[in-house]
């Protein structure tokens, strides 16, 4: 009895022993998992943090660009009216009279005129009234319609600066004007320029101010709809020149945040001791700046709610996930377990795995097989994973390039039908022209993707090519083209001609000193194909070059890669009985040849 009863003892004490170093391994292992996880928690939640603001500022720095282009277009529409009158040269004639000259009845013909001109300029949507102010001598100086004194303005500070730009346009901060023929006050932002005499620059015979209604700006600041954003447009003095309530229009930022980013384009700025973000950009034609400022605690309320949720989130799921784990480190320690481990070590290599791997067991027993196999089967599986990984990158590359393919020609066409329409309206002729070369260039290139042409849409392309490069030579050269009719419908590899007629323009006619180059496109049928040749009256080449040439000795001559591909490309195609055949002599010009033999 004794010696059992002390055995069970023992026994107890071992179990009990046991199960208190287990509690305090997963009690380790526990502390670990927590002091980590809280660790991993406060970095997400700083990072998620920071990275939500960063969010909100550029979302709200692409409002304000947008802001920006819509009142530049405004402003540039106020200015294209300042222009057109400007331009106006009885505008010059009428104020420019000598006084000799501006009897009662000219200036009285000169006042219908101008009135005439400029009511008709008025009815402008972003026009409100065009005032002119001119010399105090014309009748009409102080009709305060349409016609004001100049030497009312002359004390004004902004007069000065509208004289120190010499004529330029001059945008003035927002004023309260009274005008005689309005019943009330309207605030208006002036667009002021001088107007000078045109035989005596000195002498400034008015002033243009174009008047735009300074809320077709205010509601266009309304549409921002950010909550708690304050934006205005700011003088170069920091000074409100439009506001969404007019109650601040006139009011200055304080000048050491102005400071900070008075000479900055654009950009988003924190002011840590206000509280605040300023996201601004700087109004394109003129020296003010867009600038919103939206409180720091705006941006980080909804971020800091969010960053919470997405943390507890997180926390639950690695709890949950403990929690498994743990489970699961129980469960793999049970018989059972370690039965049907077995089983499937078993099932494993009934299914042909070491057959296919190779045994690498270097222990015994059922957990060391299964780990040595469910390593190979981990080590298989990732392989294949990843090899299914790549093929699909590869896939979906291959596939974004072929839709960047598609795309980018229809961008490239339509951009240069832009600048085409802008050269037609500038009566930019030669720009005109060579934008038309360049585009039929490209789709020619493209030629939708085939590698093979016919000889018509080569020489289509040659020529594109000649007309850019006569523009940009200056009609240094002549070409003429003159190929049968029956070779056009011939294939060709595409590029064939390009590189040959730019080597004849480069390395020869460009050569030439005092003469004028002459290149010109021959093409023939021949009993066993055809020929196309190119040939220029450049400075030539000596007969070392020549043989060089002829040879397509790449290492020698870096200058021949472009004779070299149209000729493997000529050869690849048709065979190696056709060739590219070069003749020259110096200072006589060279012919280069394409030779085509046609399988009948």
């Amino acid at each position: 009895m004794g010696k059992p009863m002390k055995s069970r003892r023992i026994h107890a004490v071992l179990a009990l022993m046991a199960g208190m170093k287990q509690k305090k391994i997963l009690g380790v292992c526990l502390l670990i998992i927590v002091s980590t996880l809280l660790l991993f928690v406060r970095h997400y939640f700083e990072k998620t943090s920071a990275m939500m603001k960063d969010e909100v500022a550029d979302s709200m720095l692409q409002a304000v660009r947008q802001v920006e282009s819509n009142i530049a277009y405004r402003l540039s529409k106020v200015k294209e009216t300042s222009d057109s009158l400007v331009k106006n040269i009885e505008l010059y004639e009428r104020l420019g009279r000598l006084p000799e000259d501006d009897t009662v009845q000219v200036q009285i013909a000169d006042a219908v005129q101008l009135t005439n001109t400029i009511q008709s300029l008025e009815s402008r949507n972003e026009v409100w009234k065009i005032r002119l102010f001119v010399e105090e001598r014309k009748l009409y100086a102080s009709d305060n319609l349409t016609f004001y004194n100049l030497r009312t303005i002359e004390g004004q500070a902004w007069f000065k600066q509208a004289v120190e730009k010499l004529g330029a346009s001059v945008w003035l901060p927002t004023q309260r004007i009274h005008y005689l023929n309005a019943t009330e006050s309207v605030r208006v932002i002036p667009l002021v320029r001088t107007i000078k005499h045109p035989e005596n620059f000195s002498h400034i015979i008015g002033l243009l101010s174009v008047d735009m209604p300074e809320r077709l700006v205010s509601s266009v600041l309304e549409s921002v709809k950010f909550e708690g954003v304050d934006i205005a447009i700011y003088d170069r003095n920091g000074t409100i020149v439009s506001h969404p309530n007019s109650e601040f229009i006139g009011k200055s930022m304080d000048a050491g945040r102005w400071g900070r980013i008075s000479s900055l384009e654009e950009g988003i700025v924190e002011d840590a001791a206000g509280g605040e973000y300023m996201i601004f950009r700087v109004l394109e034609g003129t020296d003010w700046k867009i600038a919103a400022r939206i409180p720091s605690a705006k941006i980080s309320a909804g971020n800091e709610r969010y960053a919470t949720i997405s943390t507890l989130v997180i926390v639950i799921s690695c709890l949950i996930l403990f929690i498994m784990v743990v489970i699961f480190i129980f469960a793999a320690i049970t018989e059972s377990t370690v039965r049907k481990i077995r089983n499937m070590t078993v099932m494993i290599k009934k299914e042909g795995i070491d057959a296919e791997i190779g045994q690498t067991d270097n222990g015994s027993g059922s957990i060391i097989s299964l780990e040595s196999n469910v390593n190979r089967l981990i080590g298989t599986i990732k392989h294949l994973t990843v090899e299914a990984y790549s093929a699909n990158a590869r896939e979906r590359e291959a596939q974004l390039r072929a839709l960047q393919a598609q795309i980018n020609p229809h961008f490239l066409y339509n951009t240069l039908d832009t600048i085409n329409w802008m050269a037609i309206r500038r009566d930019a002729d030669e720009i005109s022209t060579i934008v038309n070369s360049l585009a039929q260039y490209f789709r020619l290139s493209l030629s939708k993707g085939k590698d093979i042409v016919t000889v018509a849409d080569e020489i289509n392309l040659a020529k594109s090519y000649l007309e850019i490069q006569k523009h940009r030579f200056h009609e240094m050269f002549e070409y003429e083209i003159e190929v049968q009719p029956e070779l056009l419908i011939r294939k060709i590899p595409k590029l064939s001609l390009q590189p040959i007629i730019e080597n004849a323009l480069l390395h020869g006619i460009q050569q030439l000193e005092g003469a004028r180059g002459q290149l010109r496109i021959e093409g023939c049928l021949t009993d066993s194909g055809y020929r196309l040749a190119v040939i220029d009256n450049g400075v030539g080449m000596d007969g070392t070059t020549l043989a060089m040439l002829s040879n397509m000795d790449m290492q020698e001559e870096r200058q021949s890669y472009g004779l070299f591909n149209v000729k493997e490309r000529i050869e690849l195609y048709f065979g190696s009985t056709s060739d590219v055949v070069i003749e020259s002599r110096l200072h006589e010009g060279t012919r280069v040849e394409i030779r085509v033999t046609e399988d009948r």
